[in-house]
């Protein structure tokens, strides 16, 4: 799916317009415990995964835009209508993370993502 067609679909907002891209969306991963994150996302073996996932959380502080740099991924999605600081948001612009949120709660929206064709990601994930 695209990166488009989710934020249209699910009315998502843009905190960091600068950084929109096209891009194709196959992956998923969510969680508010960002070591969570760091532990299943590190085990991935092909980094082209990362390349097409997003992470979706609660978690509207720095710490989701440090674990989504760390691990390569460059969009992270805010559930529940989150809305980050403006320290959050410079952060994520300085560490070229795309910062979007949406209304959805973080269930419902990883649910119609899968109904869509996004795959969640397992650890040791393998292409």
């Amino acid at each position: 799916m695209k990166l488009s067609e989710i934020i249209k679909t699910y009315n998502c907002k843009v905190y960091t317009p600068t950084l929109l891209k096209e891009k194709e969306v196959k992956y998923g991963f969510c969680s508010d415990l960002m070591s969570d994150a760091l532990i299943i996302l590190n085990s991935v073996k092909d980094p082209r995964i990362l390349e097409e996932s997003i992470l979706i959380t609660g978690l509207s502080t720095n710490q989701s835009i440090r674990t989504a740099e760390m691990l390569d991924v460059d969009v992270v999605i805010l559930v529940r209508g989150k809305m980050p600081s403006i320290k959050v948001v410079d952060l994520a612009i300085e560490s070229n993370v795309l910062l979007l949120s949406t209304e959805e709660t973080m269930f419902n929206f990883s649910g119609k993502l899968f109904k869509d064709g996004i795959k969640g990601i397992t650890y040791n994930e393998q292409w």
